[in-house]
């Protein structure tokens, strides 16, 4: 029997963050956008002919943040943002308007984290505390300007994929080391049943996406990796990232066959980033 296919993705951004999070692919106008979360910076970068990444002016939102989506309803293209206290409008020009904050005014100090659209075209996000207290964290759903809790409870809100219906929510709170199945419906989440455990020594779930064929990417905090799993939990791929503190990933590129990788140097002092020198840098390797 062969063991799982092993990739080794390369730096396509030289230009490293302090915590690298959230790509996303705009199908829109062929860009990649990440967060610089800590720095409160969205950063994009266009491929030229050759397929390099060439960066573009950021957009410096003032708080922290978290995730950004693409704005479906905006005929100018603009994005939804998870930032600061809850969620915005962010513009084309850079404006950031204000639709909604989430976060509870109870003394405990959080932040927006991890967020996607589901194939509704909804922006789900997720909370933590800073200081990452158990169960200070929840998992919030936009619907139009309206935010909806979805799940309460949860340490570190993170990676998020769906089926293709948006019935299905795949969901990890990282410190819990599994990826869980959720039945999704308009009041809340539904079932919660552990589809895959990530061994402590491959480092801890973080960011994920899905694959054309429904399959599993999740990016290893501590590990250096994205691994691949079919959503019964088997290890089909890994794919080798030269920086240990991996935290999220997409499919990009114009036949979305190019995996982006988010890193980070978050929490490393002079010494640590001597001995990770490609800390916060964005990879990408080809998977098909």
């Amino acid at each position: 029997m062969t063991g799982p296919q092993v990739l080794h993705a390369q730096v396509a951004v030289e230009a490293a963050a302090e915590h690298a999070e959230g790509p996303l692919w705009d199908d829109r106008d062929g860009t990649l956008l990440w967060v610089d979360q800590y720095r409160g910076v969205v950063r994009r970068a266009r491929p030229t002919t050759t397929g390099a990444l060439v960066e573009e002016p950021p957009f410096e939102l003032g708080m922290a943040v978290g995730a950004i989506v693409p704005d479906r309803a905006d005929p100018d293209g603009g994005w939804l943002v998870a930032a600061g206290a809850g969620f915005h409008r962010l513009d084309r020009s850079g404006i950031l308007t204000p639709i909604a904050d989430v976060l509870p005014d109870d003394g405990v100090r959080r932040r927006m984290n991890d967020g996607k659209l589901d194939p509704l075209g909804r922006f789900w996000a997720g909370t933590m505390a800073y200081d990452k207290t158990p169960g200070a964290g929840a998992l919030y759903r936009l619907d139009g300007d309206r935010p909806r809790l979805m799940l309460d409870g949860a340490t570190i809100s993170n990676g998020l994929a769906w089926t293709p219906d948006g019935g299905t929510l795949f969901y990890i709170d990282t410190p819990t080391r599994t990826v869980r199945r959720f039945t999704v419906a308009d009041d809340g989440l539904g079932g919660g049943e552990v589809v895959i455990r990530i061994p402590a020594e491959q480092g801890a779930p973080d960011g994920m996406c899905v694959d054309a064929e429904g399959c599993l990417w999740v990016a290893l905090w501590g590990g250096g990796a994205v691994q691949r799993y079919d959503t019964g939990g088997r290890l089909l791929a890994r794919v080798e990232v030269a920086a240990a503190q991996v935290s999220s990933c997409c499919f990009g590129g114009a036949d979305h066959a190019t995996l982006y990788i988010t890193t980070s140097a978050e929490g490393y002092d002079e010494a640590a980033l001597r001995g990770d020198p490609d800390a916060g840098r964005i990879f990408a390797v080809r998977v098909a």
